[in-house]
C-alpha cells in the first residue's frame, strides 16, 4: 500500500473533521468529489454536493457537540481509498439533553483521487452499531 497517498487521504479527512467542527461548510464541500454520495443513518440518500451542502447547513444549526473519529481500517488501491472507523459526538460541557444512541457510530468513507491528484470524499455511510460507545473515546 502506498503510505504517502494514504496519508493524503487521511489529511483530507482531518481537514474535513476540522471544517465540520468549525461548521465551515464552504471548506467542507471543497473536500467532496462532484459525484459524492452521502448515506446518513437517518436520512434519505444524498447525491452530489448540491444535495449534501444544504443538508449540512441545516444540520449545523442543531449540532451542539464536537465530532471525534478513530480509524479502524484503511485500504488504498490505485485511485480509490477507504477509511473506516468509529465516531463520537461529544456533547458540550453540561449538555445532558442528547440521546446516547445518537452520539456514537461507525462510518465508511470512500475517496477517489481526481486528475489533479487530489483525494476527494466520494462516499460516506454512517450507522450506529451497538458495539460503539462514548467510553471508547476515553
Amino acid at each position: 500500500m502506498n503510505t504517502a497517498e494514504l496519508e493524503k487521504v487521511r489529511a483530507n479527512h482531518d481537514t474535513w473533521l476540522a471544517a465540520f467542527n468549525a461548521k465551515d461548510i464552504d471548506t467542507l464541500v471543497t473536500l467532496y468529489d462532484p459525484e459524492s454520495v452521502y448515506a446518513n443513518a437517518e436520512f434519505p440518500l444524498m447525491r452530489g454536493v448540491d444535495q449534501i451542502k444544504p443538508w449540512y447547513a441545516q444540520a449545523f444549526a442543531n449540532i451542539q457537540s464536537t465530532l471525534h473519529y478513530k480509524e479502524e481500517t484503511a485500504f488504498l488501491e490505485g485511485t480509490m481509498a477507504i477509511l473506516s472507523g468509529v465516531y463520537y459526538f461529544e456533547p458540550l460541557s453540561g449538555d445532558t439533553t442528547q440521546d446516547d444512541d445518537h452520539l456514537t457510530g461507525r462510518v465508511l468513507l470512500a475517496y477517489r483521487r481526481n486528475a489533479a491528484g487530489e483525494w476527494k470524499l466520494l462516499f460516506d455511510m454512517d450507522n450506529r452499531p451497538p458495539d460503539v460507545s462514548p467510553a471508547d473515546f476515553s
